[in-house]
C-alpha cells in the first residue's frame, strides 16, 4: 500500500509540474542506469516509436497525434515497478461540469477498458492507465499509448459541448 502511494504522489507531481514545461535539450536529464527499471521503460519508448521526452528521471512526456485533439501530450511516470501513462484532456478552467456532464463521463469510464477518466488533484479532467511490471513488454506498452489516446479522443469529443468558450 505504501508503494502505491508513493507512485500516486509521483504520478500526481509529473501531472503537476510537467504537464506543460518543455525543457530546453541542455536541461534534458540523464539517460538511466542500464539494468534499472528506468532503462526499461527508455526502451520501451524507444521502440514506441513515438515523439518523446524526458522531463526528470522517471518521468516523460509523448506526443502523440489526435484527430479530436489535436497533438496529445501523454504522461509517463515510472515507480518502482509500475507505471502510470496519462493524459490531461481538459483544464479545470476550461471545464464546466454539469450533472449531465458528469453521468456521460462515468458512463464513458464504465465502456473504457484498461483506462479510467477521472478528475485530478488540480481538478484537471484527465484519462489515465496503470501497467505493473510483470506484465509490462514493449507490445503492452504501445497497447497501452493506443489505449490512452484513444480515450483522450473519445472523451475530448463528449466533453466538447461542455467547454468553457474563449
Amino acid at each position: 500500500m505504501r508503494g502505491r502511494s508513493a507512485f500516486l504522489v509521483l504520478l500526481i507531481l509529473v501531472l503537476t509540474s510537467a504537464v506543460y514545461a518543455q525543457p530546453a535539450p541542455a536541461q534534458q536529464p540523464a539517460p538511466a542506469q542500464p539494468g534499472t527499471f528506468e532503462a526499461r521503460v527508455e526502451e520501451f519508448l524507444k521502440q514506441s516509436g513515438q515523439e518523446y521526452r524526458k522531463v526528470q528521471a522517471n518521468s516523460w512526456y509523448l506526443l502523440v497525434k489526435g484527430k479530436e485533439m489535436g497533438q496529445i501530450r501523454i504522461i509517463l511516470g515510472a515507480g518502482p515497478s509500475q507505471i502510470a501513462m496519462g493524459a490531461v484532456i481538459v483544464p479545470k478552467q476550461k471545464l464546466q461540469l454539469s450533472t449531465e456532464a458528469l453521468q456521460k463521463l462515468m458512463k464513458l469510464s464504465y465502456e473504457l477498458n484498461y483506462v479510467r477518466v477521472c478528475i485530478d488533484a488540480d481538478d484537471d479532467l484527465i484519462v489515465i492507465a496503470q501497467l505493473k511490471d510483470p506484465w509490462l513488454n514493449a507490445g503492452e506498452f504501445r497497447t497501452t499509448i493506443s489505449l490512452v489516446t484513444a480515450a483522450a479522443e473519445r472523451t475530448f469529443a463528449l466533453m466538447r459541448p461542455y467547454l468553457n468558450k474563449p
